[in-house]
């Protein structure tokens, strides 16, 4: 049966923090995080912003064809050409762009084919009304001020993305309306002026846009991360950095729950520094803390090879679960865990010259639910108990009649 712990991994996040904490003082008056930070909040956002610009996009599309109506009052002699532009051309560009979107892996292709997208579409309507002889022109080519509320304000652009297909839109009017030559030139000054302003303050709300939507995302990752550190913190050991007995509950829990599904073998092995109380009184309880400290790194580092997961039960005690693992397994990782502390070849002069620090292991397996978590501890504290009087620094097992009672 696959077995799952939830995952509570919080090895990156001081430095994920740390860099938070940075931007979110920096006031993100740039724009841009660091590089590690800016490759994350793309990466972390990237689908909604898919989902987001398909949406607008469909809405967007839609919209621009209901324009046809405009086009019919105020461009009448040149209408057939704008809806056969809208219909043949812009509307097949659009689905186009929409189906190519949800292929695109980077951000700043998916940024730049929306801007280019909504640039085009702007521009097929004003090259059509240069030919167009309506007294009405000067009225319909204000529609490119709503193109271009759709595309900072709507489709939300990033600054950058934004600020170009701005300079691309003005550029479009203000050539288009001088080849048509609809005004004089002081109305056409005039005209000029209102979209460049028009595009100016549309560009300096996307700044003010994009810097919140920075500030938002940086705010709920750190939030996230610190709950994460809170939820590490309930669950891990100060002094060894071992799992507490009140995760080693929760996940003990969750083995069992998933094992109602389908029978589960479970392992447990219990292991005891051996005459640690002579070492502590020897040697004071700063240094057996220093010595459990740097037993349990190894303890710790070799349970994760094996795929197990270690608890600071009690004292010196730590226990280590091992799912879907037989007594056999659980022999290897024990001899592994012997030869890990043995490795560290840490003194144990209470003990008599030469003598080294040394666990006694006790080792029960079991099938989940068949038996409860408690009776099989109790099992693998038996075995333990059986290793002590055997000569410490040894492992025994439970019975298996003991297990199964």
């Amino acid at each position: 049966m696959p077995f799952s712990v939830p995952d509570h991994s919080t090895a990156d996040d001081p430095r994920l923090l740390a860099q938070v904490e940075q931007a979110i003082a920096s006031g993100v008056r740039r724009l841009r995080f660091d590089s590690e930070l800016e490759h994350r909040y793309e990466a972390d956002t990237h689908q909604q912003r898919l989902q987001f610009l398909t949406t607008i996009g469909i809405i967007g599309g839609l919209v621009y064809n209901v324009f046809m109506l405009s086009d019919w009052l105020t461009l009448h002699d040149m209408f057939a050409y704008v809806a056969l532009g809208r219909v043949c051309l812009i509307t097949p560009m659009i689905i186009g762009l929409l189906v190519l979107l949800q292929r695109l892996k980077s951000r700043w292709a998916l940024e730049t084919v929306a801007a280019t997208g909504t640039v085009l579409s702007s521009l097929m309507p004003l090259v059509v009304m240069i030919y167009s002889d309506s007294p009405y022109r000067m009225h319909f080519q204000l529609g490119m001020v709503l193109i271009m509320v759709y595309c900072t304000m709507i489709q939300q652009m990033p600054l950058r993305y934004a600020a170009w297909a701005m300079l691309c839109m003005v550029v479009i009017q203000l050539v288009t309306t001088y080849l048509a030559h609809f005004a004089d030139f002081i109305i056409w000054q005039s005209n000029a002026l209102l979209f460049v302003s028009t595009a100016a303050l549309l560009v300096m709300a996307t700044y003010f846009m994009e810097r919140g939507k920075r500030f938002s995302y940086l705010f709920s990752l750190r939030g996230r991360l610190l709950q994460k550190q809170l939820m590490s913190l309930a669950r891990t050991d100060s002094l060894t950095q071992l799992f507490n007995r009140r995760y080693q509950g929760e996940v003990l829990m969750h083995v069992w729950e998933q094992a109602q599904a389908a029978p589960t073998p479970v392992a447990t092995i219990l292991l005891d520094i051996d005459h640690f109380k002579a070492y502590n009184d020897s040697y004071g309880h700063l240094q057996g803390d220093a010595c459990l400290k740097r037993l349990s790194e190894a303890v710790q580092q070799t349970a994760e090879d094996a795929g197990a997961l270690a608890f600071r039960f009690g004292g010196e005690e730590i226990l280590l679960l091992l799912v879907d693992a037989d007594a056999s397994q659980a022999r290897v990782l024990a001899e592994a865990l012997q030869a890990a502390v043995a490795a560290l070849q840490m003194p144990h002069p209470a003990l008599g010259e030469g003598a080294r620090v040394t666990i006694s292991l006790g080792i029960a397996a079991a099938t989940a639910p068949q038996i409860s978590a408690d009776a099989l501890i109790g099992s693998a504290d038996s075995a333990l108990y059986a290793a002590k009087h055997a000569g410490r620094d040894c492992l025994r097992f439970a019975r298996p009649e003991a297990v199964g009672a």
